[in-house]
Formats: C-alpha cells, sequence, structure tokens
C-alpha cells in the first residue's frame, strides 16, 4: 500500500485524449476502497469502486458493473499524481480534506 496515495485527489488537468470531466475527484480509502466523484451538472455523482496496487500500478474494479481498468501512476514532483494512460496523462493534486481522510464519525 502507498500511504501516500490515502486522501481525495483533484484533477488539475488531464490531455484532450482521456476526456475527463473537470471536477474529477479520486478519493483513495484504506481496504482498496476507491470513490470517483464527477460532477453531474452541479451535483456530485459518486461511484463506488475498488483499487489494489502491483508496483507503479494502479488497478480499479467498479462491482457494480462489469468495468475494469489499469494505469500506470507516480508520485510526481510537488506531490503531483500522475495517472499515465499508455501515453495520455493526468494529473491531480491532493486536496485538504482531512475528514475525508478518516472517514465518516
Amino acid at each position: 500500500m502507498e500511504d501516500w496515495l490515502l486522501g481525495t485527489w483533484r484533477l488539475m488537468r488531464a490531455d484532450a485524449a482521456l476526456d475527463f470531466a473537470p471536477g474529477v475527484r479520486m478519493e483513495f480509502r484504506d481496504a482498496g476502497d476507491l470513490l470517483y466523484h464527477v460532477d453531474v451538472g452541479g451535483r456530485d455523482q459518486v461511484i463506488a469502486l475498488r483499487y489494489r496496487i502491483e508496483g507503479d500500478t494502479l488497478h480499479t474494479e467498479n462491482p457494480a458493473a462489469p468495468h475494469s481498468m489499469s494505469v500506470r501512476f507516480a508520485h510526481g514532483f510537488g506531490g503531483v499524481l500522475i495517472l499515465d494512460f499508455a501515453g495520455p496523462r493526468a494529473w491531480l493534486v491532493r486536496e485538504d480534506e482531512p475528514a475525508i481522510r478518516r472517514g465518516p464519525a
């Protein structure tokens, strides 16, 4: 487990080929839980995913639908999370949301 990955990350920018929606956030939690937040018409839609790490590869699965993905990742300069989709990349920055990192009260 990469402890630095835990917490909430907000999309800073992405290569156009990825077609990421603005406002995307990824919330990595303990035990392999990942909440993927997408802004849909001003509302936060959350997709509950599972993740695991093997070396420098992040594997995600959607238990509610038959969908999985693998992407290389790195902890870049300035603490940026870089996702490399076999060429096109996305850069995410950490959000300062300690309540989300701790989980529900």
